[in-house]
C-alpha cells in the first residue's frame, strides 16, 4: 500500500514493482477509486478504464510505480502481441462479414478472442493492480514483488507514524 502523499512528495520505493531489483526507472499509472478497477482493467485497458470512471465522476489518482527496464519490456511487448492478434482477428471478421464469408468470421472472431484472452492471461501474470481510496489517501498495489512489498509497508508506517506525531 501506498500514500497519496508520499506520491506527491515523490517519495517512491526502490525496488521494481514486479522484479524486485533495485531500479531509477518508473510509469504512471491511474488508480481508480473502485474496488473492482483491476477487474476493469483486465477486461478493457487501463487508459479507457480511467476514461469510464472519470467519466462517471469517481476519483483517479494518477500513481508512479518503479518499473526496471526488463520488467517492463517483458510487459509491453505480451501487451503488444496481444493487441496485433486481437486486431488482425477483428480486422478478419471485418472483412468477413463485409464479403459474407462466414469461415473468416469465425476465424476472426478465434483470434480476436485469443488475443483478449492472451492480453488477460499476461496482465494477470505479468502486471499489478491498483485500487484508489480517497478517503484515507491510500493506493492499494497488488501482485507486487515481496521485495516492493516491503519496502512500501515500511514507507506506509512510518509516513503514519510522522502524521501522527504532526497532530
Amino acid at each position: 500500500m501506498l500514500r497519496r502523499s508520499d506520491q506527491e512528495r515523490n517519495v517512491l520505493p526502490t525496488a521494481c514493482v514486479k522484479s524486485g531489483t533495485t531500479t531509477d526507472h518508473a510509469v504512471r499509472m491511474a488508480a481508480v477509486a473502485s474496488a473492482h478497477s483491476a477487474g476493469w482493467v483486465v477486461a478493457i485497458g487501463q487508459t479507457a478504464t480511467s476514461l469510464v470512471f472519470r467519466a462517471h465522476r469517481r476519483p483517479v489518482f494518477v500513481t508512479a510505480l518503479p518499473v526496471s527496464e526488463a520488467s517492463w519490456r517483458t510487459w509491453q511487448s505480451r501487451l503488444r502481441l496481444s493487441v496485433v492478434v486481437t486486431m488482425v482477428g477483428l480486422a478478419f471478421a471485418v472483412v468477413g462479414i463485409g464479403r459474407g464469408v462466414t469461415g473468416l468470421v469465425v476465424v476472426g472472431l478465434v483470434l480476436a478472442g485469443a488475443g483478449w484472452l492472451n492480453r488477460v492471461r499476461a496482465w494477470h501474470n505479468a502486471w499489478i493492480g491498483l485500487e484508489y481510496r480517497p478517503d484515507t489517501g491510500e493506493i492499494v498495489v497488488s501482485r507486487v514483488h515481496s521485495v516492493f512489498d516491503e519496502q512500501a509497508r515500511t514507507m506506509f508506517a512510518s509516513g503514519v507514524i510522522r502524521d501522527s506525531r504532526r497532530r
